[in-house]
């Protein structure tokens, strides 16, 4: 959390750029496909390894719904109902397998924008992100990476449009564009950004968001689109 904040406050505390689209990327399954296990033990003793994001968004889904737990991440109550689970494998960045249909992507840097690697890692593994973004040859000194800890990335994206108010009282963001593996992510994004009347009161007339859906195909990925204002 220490990290996120830090991060946060970098945002905030930039001078102003016209800086009018936010370019945000997910990490895991969508800049690389790794291969980072999560190990659990659950309270009766049983072990249960998974083997890489989907897996363990998968548990943790299930493990929320069987102990009636509603928060969007159920990692830290599920802890203090006695599961064990170690994340250190997210601490670092394992047996990456680059996904080239959006590094490809990330290596554009398009006037009047920002990037940012947004992961739902913890903050310890953003080191290892930018050293693997260089390795494939990303200019990380245009990058910038936040870990949300696990938290909704949607309000993290709707409190970034609200930071940039101008004068006549509207972001100046008019267009955000997030590329993401994960459903429950994509779902919250929208929700988040797209159906929040508070936030609507902000937008600019022309704002855009656009979530480009990373899918596995047999053979690679592809990107489904969807637009919302």
């Amino acid at each position: 959390m220490k990290l996120l904040l830090e991060n946060w406050r970098k945002f905030l505390n930039e001078e102003y750029e016209p800086i009018t689209v936010l370019r945000i990327f997910d990490f895991d399954e969508t800049i690389a496909h790794t291969r980072s296990e999560t190990r659990v033990e659950e309270p009766d003793g049983n072990k249960v390894v998974l083997s890489d994001q989907k897996e363990f968004e998968a548990y943790m889904q299930q493990a929320a719904a069987k102990e009636n737990i509603e928060a969007f991440d159920p990692v830290g109550v599920l802890i203090e109902k006695g599961y064990k689970i170690d994340l250190s494998d997210f601490s670092i960045v394992k047996d990456p397998e680059e996904i080239t249909i959006i590094t490809d992507i990330l290596r554009q840097f398009p006037e009047d924008s920002k990037t940012y690697v947004m992961t739902a890692r913890r903050g310890n593994s953003l080191g290892p992100i930018l050293d693997y973004l260089e390795l494939i040859n990303v200019d990380t000194h245009q990058v910038r990476p936040i870990a949300t800890q696990g938290e909704s990335k949607g309000l993290v994206i709707a409190n970034m449009i609200r930071q940039k108010i101008m004068p006549d009282g509207r972001s100046n963001i008019h267009k955000v564009e997030y590329f993401e593996d994960s459903q429950k992510n994509v779902d919250d994004v929208i929700e988040k950004i797209c159906k929040d009347k508070t936030l609507q009161e902000i937008k600019p007339d022309d704002f855009q968001m656009i979530v480009y859906k990373v899918d596995s195909i047999e053979g690679g990925h592809k990107l489904r689109k969807i637009s919302c204002n």
